[in-house]
């Protein structure tokens, strides 16, 4: 199956910066403290890889990130394992983890693939999505383009890309997005933040991709062909399908600041 035949339910918000959003939690009630893990340290990433989490982060474990994007107005799928921050100030950012089974990704076409064929296929995609959204009374998103497009690192196994969106007119948000290809499936890192902090969004992805491996006997190379499923797309159907999938409401964004440890 190629991925343009492949269709994947993606969905689809948007993150929204501004003072505006904070008078609207003024009715809102505290929340409670979470357990964030703060680095330096090491988060498990279920059974199939490791976080070196480095000091300036924390991490959020699986239960805590569904329950918490769940009142952030997204709609997890069960797969999340986590949800990173900085601890810094001014870092309003945050990735999520995520561990799909999908079985082996084959690379080979990640030479050939049509950067603006896939535009067209995510924008289609959120097109579809944009109709759920606002059956569950949340404003239409516009795609805007890629903010970086695909690039797959072939000795580590690895896709990065980037892509900004927006709700109306309101602020321009992106998403930050990876893959680690994996010998069972794939992780995928999802970085959301505002447009205008694009520059200080990348170290933190290349950092924090770097310091994700999987563990020995999980790992893309350990593959046997033989006994080993593998995936039924390859990595241009992730990309499309993958391509904005966390994101937070405008009234929300200062909701998660607060649970940052300074």
């Amino acid at each position: 199956m190629t991925w343009c035949h492949f269709r994947m339910t993606v969905v689809v918000l948007c993150l929204l910066v501004g003072s505006a959003a904070i008078p609207a939690l003024a009715d809102e009630p505290k929340p409670p403290a979470l357990p964030w893990l703060v680095g330096p340290a090491e988060a498990k990433l279920g059974d199939q890889a490791l976080l070196k989490l480095p000091n300036g982060y924390q991490f959020l474990g699986a239960q805590e990130t569904q329950a918490l994007l769940k009142r952030m107005g997204n709609f997890p799928s069960g797969s999340e394992l986590g949800l990173i921050t900085a601890t810094g100030e001014g870092e309003q950012w945050f990735m999520v983890v995520r561990y799909i089974d999908a079985g082996y990704v084959k690379d080979d076409e990640a030479a050939n693939w049509d950067a603006d064929a896939l535009m067209t296929s995510i924008k289609e995609g959120t097109e579809e999505d944009n109709k759920t959204r606002q059956a569950q009374g949340f404003p239409p998103l516009i795609i805007r383009g890629w903010e970086e497009k695909p690039h797959y690192d072939k000795a580590a196994n690895k896709v990065v890309w980037a892509i900004s969106a927006q709700e109306r007119e309101s602020s321009v948000g992106v998403n930050y997005n990876t893959l680690a290809l994996g010998r069972q499936g794939y992780l995928s890192m999802n970085m959301v933040g505002s447009l205008e902090q694009l520059p200080m969004l990348k170290p933190h992805v290349n950092q924090l991709l770097a310091n994700v491996e999987f563990v020995e006997g999980k790992r893309y190379t350990d593959f046997n062909s033989t006994t080993d499923k593998v995936a039924a797309v390859g990595l241009s159907a992730l990309i499309a399908g993958a391509a904005i999938k966390s994101g937070v409401l405008a009234k929300l964004w200062a909701f998660i600041i607060p649970l940052v440890v300074a």
